[in-house]
């Protein structure tokens, strides 16, 4: 064989092998085979087959409080090979559910680690945000006014959930939420699920025993403190609503605003 001949068919087969080394590697090929078997990439129909919170939940809470991708991708690497629950970005509830993540020392290498994070943070969450945004853009109208449809609080509609809206279009351009406004918009976040979580158990808790009660034909006069304790709970949880539509309304400009309103 002819030197060009065996140069070009070394050339060929060192690129092929290379190809095939680097898609082993890449990100997406790493986490279906390392991630996969518990992460699902979006929610499922069926969420009693979910055994670990969706990637693109996780990633869309990674980027609201790592906003830099530097950032997110070292959170990510350290809390799989260190989590903690002092470094749990879930809802409590989510932790409450699925228990905290077990350490991945030893079945994947920080490498490793570093690579899946990078292909999560710029593809994980694109295509689910993509989608938000375009449902938003469909039905904001009906978003609005059934944002406050939750049992929690007294008032059934006109109130909208902007801490919801605003994680559904976190890194919209055309929104355009700066660093200071989306610090302090995460720490009225932070502040309005803590009451709320603190309250709503107690709520759901109450509802039922006077379900149970009054369907066992139990005295209306027994069950009417148990309807007013209701009451004041639930007014705990709308004056909490209130306060963080107040604080939200005083961080976001009237223009973005209007964007989140469309």
């Amino acid at each position: 064989m002819n030197t060009p001949l065996k140069s070009l068919l070394l050339a060929t087969l060192t690129a092929s092998l290379m190809s095939s080394v680097y898609a082993g590697n890449s990100g997406e090929t790493l986490f279906k085979q390392k991630c996969l078997s518990c992460h699902t990439l979006s929610k499922p129909d069926d969420l009693s087959t979910l055994v670990a919170p969706p990637i693109q939940g996780v990633m869309r809470h990674v980027k609201m409080r790592y906003p830099s991708k530097d950032d997110a991708v070292a959170f990510i690497v350290d809390y799989a090979l260190n989590p903690h629950i002092s470094k749990a970005l879930c809802n409590a509830d989510k932790i409450k559910r699925f228990g905290l993540m077990p350490s991945q020392q030893g079945r994947v290498t920080p490498a490793q680690l570093h690579t899946i994070a990078e292909w999560m943070y710029d593809t994980a969450a694109t295509q689910k945000q993509s989608e938000k945004q375009c449902h938003s853009k469909q039905k904001q109208g009906a978003k609005t006014s059934k944002a406050a449809t939750g049992s929690q609080f007294l008032i059934a509609s006109g109130m909208p959930h902007l801490t919801k809206l605003l994680m559904q279009q976190w890194e919209n351009k055309t929104l355009a939420l700066s660093p200071e406004q989306k610090k302090r918009l995460l720490v009225v976040r932070d502040n309005t699920m803590k009451e709320v979580k603190r309250i709503t158990p107690r709520i759901k808790g109450l509802e039922k025993t006077i379900i149970r009660k009054t369907m066992a034909k139990e005295s209306p006069k027994i069950i009417e403190p148990m309807v007013k304790k209701l009451a004041q709970l639930k007014a705990q949880a709308t004056n909490v609503h209130v306060r963080c539509i107040y604080e939200t309304l005083g961080i976001l400009t009237q223009k973005q605003m209007a964007e989140l309103s469309k």
